[in-house]
């Protein structure tokens, strides 16, 4: 099984209290991020990701195929009082074959290049919850014949 989430995508007309205020983090970031590194983010887009204990996601990037628009993965965790112990990190692959793994602590935001690292979400012990949210580029016209 390559993925064991279940998930519910923000709807960007119809946003609670609290999704609108992190939908308003997530733009002051794309805009921060557009300014000082040049990245051409345009938009985003955002869903909550739930993982029944046992669950996991098996190694893969955040391309969609024949698609090169995400550009940069956030993952935000919802997760109060997680210990380590419970399992459940984001095992994010490094350039030189290491890894480094970011445990689901609610609060933590991880950022990182979606096409560039391979990461996977190792099973908890508990229900794990999250928000994933990608920042996108203008898909280019070659990628967007081939869709």
């Amino acid at each position: 099984l390559l993925r064991g989430d279940s998930t519910r995508w923000f709807q960007p007309e119809a946003l609670s209290t609290r999704q609108q205020a992190f939908a308003d983090r997530i733009e002051a970031l794309r805009i921060a991020l557009n300014r000082d590194l040049f990245l051409g983010l345009v938009d985003s887009e955002s869903h909550y990701a739930v993982y029944r204990p046992g669950a996991g996601y098996a190694r893969h990037l955040d391309c969609l195929r024949n698609n090169d628009s995400r550009v940069i993965s956030a993952v935000f965790y919802l997760n109060e009082g997680w210990r380590d112990t419970e399992g459940g990190a984001l095992r994010l692959y490094l350039a030189d074959q290491s890894h480094h793994d970011i445990f689901p602590r609610a609060g933590t935001l991880l950022l990182f290049l979606s096409a560039q690292f391979e990461h996977e979400v190792l099973p908890a012990t508990r229900d794990r919850m999250s928000i994933a949210c990608w920042m996108m580029q203008r898909v280019h016209a070659e990628a967007r014949a081939q869709l």
